[in-house]
């Protein structure tokens, strides 16, 4: 198969499963989320998005009590259905169904949907374009919820200028992309957004700042401005799907290619530790 998916206890086409009208993530988008690679049948950084996942259904008070291990299982059985060995594995869980209340049952037993679907890595060697957005996004980014629709419209207004990636900003900050981090290499040093309420913290964005500082190559978690990201040598976009792209152009000016070798040898060292943990 080229995609399958599961909801509380049923495997399906995703097309094909049945998920209830009443359901709190159809209504409020009550619910979290979560996105990783597969690659040979191996989950990467597996254990990193669950450790965040049990962040997010914590703060929203979402009472799951799967152990971890059980959902391991079953994460790993939808990746065994899908033939294709480069794959996207999502799974949310929302906070259950219901009659629609605005205050909810702590008891209520949370819905479970998983799919995978054959998807090959993104292209890191062709330079973005990009686009500044505002950031009109509530105040716990940190929490990964299904509730997205500023990313969505954010990613429309890319699409409609031409662009890949939109940037958010908040009164002349910046602070990472719709559905992507955000670095910019100034002077041979790695700088980012820290790792506050104001973002996502993405786990490739962690691997990449670990990467870096074996590589000795000097990290900053500070805010940075909308000129710092005009004037970067490089600006790099991480994600679970795009392993440190470069931004070649923001509303049709051009930016980065200052830094290219520093540049290459941060996107090899990300492949290769890649490769070395999915076999």
């Amino acid at each position: 198969m080229e995609s399958i998916g599961y909801y509380n206890g049923t495997f399906a086409p995703p097309e094909e499963l049945m998920i209830p009208a009443l359901d709190r993530g159809y209504y409020f988008g009550d619910g979290v989320y979560e996105a990783l690679r597969v690659e040979n049948h191996v989950p990467f950084e597996l254990e990193a998005h669950l450790d965040r996942l049990e962040h997010s259904l914590a703060a929203l008070k979402i009472n799951f009590s799967m152990p971890r291990d059980t959902l391991r299982g079953i994460l790993a059985e939808v990746c065994r259905r899908v033939e294709s060995e480069t794959q996207l594995l999502y799974f949310q869980i929302t906070r259950g169904t219901g009659p629609r209340s605005h205050s909810f049952d702590a008891a209520a037993r949370p819905n479970l949907l998983v799919f995978a679907r054959h998807s090959p890595l993104a292209d890191v060697e062709t330079p973005k374009k990009a686009t500044f957005v505002p950031d009109i996004r509530w105040s716990r980014c940190d929490l990964k919820t299904i509730n997205l629709l500023p990313s969505v419209l954010a990613a429309q207004q890319a699409a409609e200028r031409g662009c890949s990636e939109a940037i958010f900003e908040r009164d002349g900050v910046v602070s990472e992309c719709a559905s992507a981090n955000l670095f910019l290499l100034k002077g041979g040093e790695l700088r980012t957004a820290p790792a506050d309420r104001r973002i996502l913290a993405g786990v490739t964005r962690a691997r990449l700042i670990l990467l870096a500082d074996e590589l000795g190559v000097p990290v900053s978690q500070e805010a940075f401005s909308v000129r710092d990201a005009l004037a970067a040598d490089e600006l790099i976009v991480t994600s679970t799907s795009v392993h440190c792209a470069s931004i070649g152009e923001i509303d049709q000016t051009p930016v980065g290619g200052k830094d290219p070798a520093l540049l290459k040898k941060l996107q090899a060292a990300f492949r290769a530790y890649f490769r070395s943990a999915v076999g």
